[in-house]
C-alpha cells in the first residue's frame, strides 16, 4: 500500500504487488482542515529510532504499531520539537519514515538509535490504510442517491472527514517509494550493514547460489582431472538438487515468518541463474558437449534463463493472483524445471557411461565447423520453453 498527499492536501492510494503492502508518501501542502499546533501534547509515545541522515532529513525506523499523520510534529523525550513527519515508506511489516527538521535542527546531529516521540492524537491505526472491502448493494444505492443530490454529497464529504484529513482522492499519483527503499539499503549505516539487513529467507537464498557456484567449480575440476574419475562430475550434478531445495525453502520460510525483503526477489532470481542456468550448462560442457555449436546451444540456454528471470521480475505483479496473493501460473517453464530436465538427461548418460565420445546419437557434421551432438538440442528446447509467453504452467 502506498499513500501520498498531493499539493492540495489530498491523499493517494495504491495497492502493493504480490499481496504485500508498502508505504511511500509525502504529506500534502496547504490542504483543507489543516490543524494548528498549540504546543507539545501532555503525553508523547515512542515513534521510532534514528537510522541515518540523508538530503538534510532524518531516516527513522518505526517501532510503533500505528501510522503517523503526515506533517505530524516529532519530539524528543523531553517534548522538544525537532521537526515533522515528511514521508512514510517500506513494507507494512517494517515501516520507515523521514523527519524534516525544523529550523535550527541539523539532521546529522543525531546518532543511530536515538529515540523520537509523537503525540497520541497524531497516530492512525494501520487498518485506515488497508484496502476497504467492497460495499454492500444497499450502500451502493445510497451512494447513487448522494450522486443525484449534490447538497447531500457535499454534506457527506464534511461528515466523512475526520482528524483533519480529507477522504482519499481516486487519483493515484506515481510515487518514488521504490527508489526511497533502495536508498535505505544503499546508505552506509555501519559495519556489515548490508548483512544485518538480510532476513533468514535471504540467507537461505544465498545457500542456493552457493550450491550453484560449487557445482560450477566441480565441473571445472572434472575438466582438469582424469576423465575416467567421475567424482567431481557427480558432485556437480548432486549440488543442483540441493540448490533446488534451498530455492523451495526460502519462499516457505518467508511466508512462515511473514517477513518480506526488498532484495529477496532479486536475490532469488540471481541465485536461480547461477544454479539452474550457468551450473547446468557448465555440467553439460564437462560431460562432453564441447564443440563450437554445442557451446552456442549451452549459451543460448543460459541467456534464455537470464531473460526469463528478468521478465518474471518485471511482470510478476501483473500476473493473476489467488486469494493468498500467489501467482496462479508461470509464464513459460520455470528455470528449475528446465534444469531438472537437462540434469535428468545428463545423469542418465553419466550413469550408463555415455559421456565424451560415447554420448548417444554421436555427432552431426563430424569434422566440420558445424559439428554438434544432437542430444544438446535438449538445452535448446528448454531455452525456448522458458521464454514462451503462451505456455502457462500452473503453480503447485
Amino acid at each position: 500500500m502506498a499513500f501520498r498527499g498531493d499539493a492540495r492536501g489530498r491523499g493517494g492510494f495504491r495497492g502493493g504487488d504480490r499481496g504485500r503492502g508498502s508505504f511511500g508518501g509525502r504529506g500534502g501542502g496547504r490542504g483543507g482542515f489543516q490543524q494548528q499546533s498549540f504546543g507539545p501534547p501532555a503525553q508523547v509515545f515512542e515513534m521510532g529510532t534514528f537510522i541515518h541522515a540523508t538530503e538534510g532529513e532524518m531516516v527513522c525506523e518505526s517501532v510503533n504499531a500505528k501510522i503517523p499523520f503526515f506533517n505530524a510534529p516529532i519530539y524528543l523525550e523531553n517534548k522538544t520539537t525537532i521537526g515533522k513527519v515528511d514521508e512514510i515508506l517500506g513494507p507494512i511489516n517494517q515501516v520507515y519514515f523521514t523527519i524534516k527538521p525544523q529550523e535550527g535542527i541539523q539532521a546529522t546531529s543525531f546518532k543511530k538509535g536515538d529515540k523520537f516521540y509523537i503525540g497520541g492524537d497524531k497516530l492512525l491505526p494501520l487498518e485506515k490504510f488497508l484496502p476497504k472491502p467492497k460495499p454492500p448493494p444497499d450502500l451502493r444505492i445510497l451512494n447513487f442517491f448522494i450522486f443525484l443530490h449534490p447538497s447531500t454529497k457535499a454534506m457527506s464529504r464534511r461528515v466523512g472527514s475526520t482528524n483533519g484529513v480529507e477522504k482519499q482522492s481516486p487519483a493515484q499519483p506515481k510515487d518514488n517509494a521504490q527508489s526511497k527503499q533502495a536508498m535505505l539499503l544503499s546508505q552506509d549505516t555501519g559495519h556489515f550493514s548490508l548483512v544485518r539487513a538480510l532476513h533468514l529467507a535471504d540467507l537461505i537464498t544465498e545457500m542456493n547460489g552457493f550450491c550453484g557456484f560449487m557445482s560450477i567449480l566441480s565441473s571445472m575440476r572434472y575438466c582438469l582431472a582424469d576423465p575416467s574419475d567421475l567424482t567431481n562430475l557427480w558432485l556437480a550434478f548432486g549440488l543442483m538438487p540441493f540448490g533446488l531445495f534451498f530455492d523451495f525453502l526460502d519462499g516457505k520460510v518467508a511466508r512462515w515468518r511473514e517477513k518480506s525483503s526488498l532484495m529477496g526477489q532479486e536475490l532469488d532470481s540471481l541465485a536461480d541463474l547461477v544454479t539452474f542456468g550457468v551450473a547446468t550448462a557448465a555440467a553439460g560442457f564437462a560431460m562432453g558437449f564441447r564443440t563450437n555449436v554445442d557451446q552456442l546451444f549451452l549459451s543460448f540456454y543460459v541467456l534464455c534463463g537470464l531473460t526469463r528471470l528478468a521478465r518474471f521480475n518485471v511482470t510478476v505483479a501483473m500476473l493473476p493472483k489467488d486469494k493468498s496473493g500467489k501467482s496462479k501460473y508461470f509464464e513459460g517453464t520455470p528455470i528449475p524445471f528446465a534444469c531438472l530436465i537437462s540434469l535428468t538427461m545428463m545423469t542418465a548418460c553419466a550413469w550408463s557411461g555415455w559421456i565424451h565420445g560415447d554420448i548417444p546419437l554421436g555427432t552431426f557434421f563430424s569434422g566440420t565447423a558445424l559439428e554438434f551432438h544432437p542430444l544438446v538440442v535438449i538445452f535448446l528446447v528448454n531455452g525456448v520453453l522458458m521464454t514462451s509467453r503462451t505456455l502457462h504452467v500452473p503453480k503447485p
